[in-house]
């Protein structure tokens, strides 16, 4: 039996809008609603085609910040952003899909730093194995939303990484890992990619 899913107040409205614009400046992003297996979850998503260019596809979640989210004893609002090339949108969203159901379900507290151990691999193939969570660089504006008085939405990025990137997370952290990226220019997108360490 599915859940009563409310609808969407006239503050997440104008959020979906306001992500939109991040994601897709020029055009009209497509917005479906994800059930669960079990259908006790609903998830609303935003995809954008060819967006920020031709190849690639950029996916929000919307309805993720309905949940709570305890890091460290704080509830941390969020929702997950991720921008892929050459991946199929359907497979690009679905990615995101997977791990927001997957945090919800356990529940598995989020925060920059969070690696998803396999899903890449697992839904995509490519060369990357896992999927670490950090601030949304590819999209700036949403490191912060004020959803309403009191209710602050954080974005994480999603980014497909190896599995010698995550060791090198456990062992020096996440910022010497953004520091490697960086200095390397990484493209976060490519699922293909050389690893940095």
């Amino acid at each position: 039996m599915s859940a009563e899913v409310p609808p969407p107040t006239d503050a997440e409205v104008r959020m979906a809008r306001f992500v939109g614009e991040q994601l897709v400046p020029d055009g009209r992003p497509q917005i479906d609603e994800f059930l669960n297996r079990d259908e006790t979850l609903s998830l609303d998503v935003l995809t954008a085609l060819d967006a920020p260019a031709p190849g690639f596809t950029s996916v929000s979640t919307l309805s993720m910040h309905r949940s709570p989210n305890l890091v460290s004893g704080t509830d941390v609002r969020v929702e997950l952003v991720t921008v892929l090339e050459h991946v199929e949108d359907r497979l690009a969203t679905g990615l995101l899909v997977a791990s927001a159901f997957a945090a919800l379900g356990e529940p598995w507290p989020l925060s920059p730093s969070t690696v998803f151990p396999g899903i890449v691999a697992d839904l995509l193939g490519g060369r990357t194995e896992h999927l670490l969570f950090t601030s949304p660089g590819n999209f700036p504006r949403l490191s912060r939303y004020r959803l309403e008085p009191g209710v602050d939405v954080h974005w994480l990025q999603a980014v497909p990484v190896h599995e010698s990137e995550r060791r090198f997370l456990l062992e020096h952290g996440l910022d010497a890992l953004e520091e490697r990226f960086e200095a390397s220019e990484v493209a976060f997108y490519d699922i293909t990619r050389d690893a940095v360490v």
